[in-house]
């Protein structure tokens, strides 16, 4: 009874620590754009684009953070001394990563829009160049995408068997 109890003030103490951390983020993460925002309006030099890139950059983070905060807070709840327990962590895993690469994807599409239109009155040497590095950045990121993909196939393959694998060693147990 006492140790039900415990583990509950844990679970409890655990979620109130990840409430009050995401909550602290957050309030951070809003102080810097509001700061940011205000620094880079005070800048005559800084052109719309970059603003509009650096704003990008902070809504996209802000998406980031609070789709981090649902995860483990739906994490602590889940049961892990339930038989499914690792097949619903790894589901959870997988959920932030695909949240995370669709926020990526998103920044990565206003991003070359950005620089297409910053780069048209450059040379063509430097567009270019600065084209190569936007392909080496994008497929880069096209190649981590396809590993954390085959990663979670080979996760959710290897959970499987490790569920049948247990389901048959108990059935001989009970024999």
């Amino acid at each position: 009874m006492e140790t039900t109890n415990f583990s509950k003030e844990i679970l409890a103490f655990n979620k109130n620590v990840v409430k009050m951390s995401f909550d602290a983020l957050n309030a951070f993460s809003d102080q810097a754009s509001a700061t940011t925002d205000f620094l880079l309006g005070a800048n005559p030099l800084i052109q719309e684009d970059g603003k509009k890139a650096i704003s990008t950059f902070f809504k996209e983070s802000k998406k980031g953070l609070d789709n981090l905060k649902k995860n483990v807070e739906n994490g602590l709840e889940v049961d892990w001394a339930a038989k499914d327990a690792p097949a619903k962590n790894l589901e959870a895993m997988e959920a932030i990563c695909k949240e995370a690469i669709s926020q990526a994807a998103e920044i990565k599409k206003e991003t070359t829009a950005l620089v297409e239109k910053a780069t048209k009155n450059l040379p063509n040497e430097a567009k270019t160049f600065i084209d190569y590095c936007n392909e080496s950045v994008n497929n880069g990121f096209e190649f981590f995408q396809g590993y954390v993909s085959k990663n979670f196939e080979l996760a959710k393959k290897v959970t499987a068997d490790v569920t049948v694998a247990t389901a048959a060693a108990e059935a001989k147990v009970k024999k």
